[in-house]
């Protein structure tokens, strides 16, 4: 038999202000056919997606049924405080990119900021549907950048984006 690891149902205790649920990670979704931000494969959240960034990393894989191609994976901490992953390529892949140059040039790392990813309407393609891609902008400090500091310091490591990635493909659309 496998590791089993006991889930305890009857801890109820509500994180502190800036303390952040890390027991799991939360699996976020860009939808950009519908131009919307899901847990899961439906749980929709709206168009806009407030991170706090604990890593990234660019890789390469098969990922929703797509063909092989650059994908850039997020552990951020999400609004409720959770520790959260989601993927993006193509388009948001480079936007996001485009940020982090902007915030380098200024010498100014990503971390400790609220980054605010937003489904941005595209023109349309040559068979006549639109599309969303994610955009990113700061919007403030982070409330959690503190625990977010000591989670690096202690449970954070590059083969932890490894771990997300390697999750069962679904049919979802990943991000544009």
């Amino acid at each position: 038999m496998g590791n089993m690891n006991e889930i305890s149902l009857n801890d109820v205790t509500k994180p502190e202000p800036g303390q952040i649920m890390a027991d799991s990670v939360r699996q976020w979704r860009p939808d950009c056919q519908a131009g919307q931000f899901k847990i899961g494969a439906s749980n929709f959240r709206g168009s806009k997606l407030d991170m706090e960034l604990v890593g990234a990393q660019i890789s390469e894989g098969e990922f929703f049924g797509y063909p092989l191609q650059n994908w850039l994976a997020l552990l951020f901490i999400d609004p409720e405080g959770v520790l959260s992953s989601i993927l993006f390529k193509t388009e948001s892949l480079d936007q996001f990119e485009e940020l982090r140059r902007t915030y380098r040039l200024k010498g100014e790392s990503l971390l400790g900021k609220t980054i605010r990813a937003h489904m941005c309407k595209r023109a349309s393609r040559a068979n006549g549907n639109g599309y969303f891609a994610v955009e990113f902008e700061v919007v403030s400090a982070g409330k959690y950048a503190d625990a977010i500091a000591q989670f690096r310091q202690l449970h954070y490591k590059p083969e932890f984006i490894r771990l997300i990635e390697s999750k069962p493909a679904d049919n979802g659309n990943g991000g544009k």
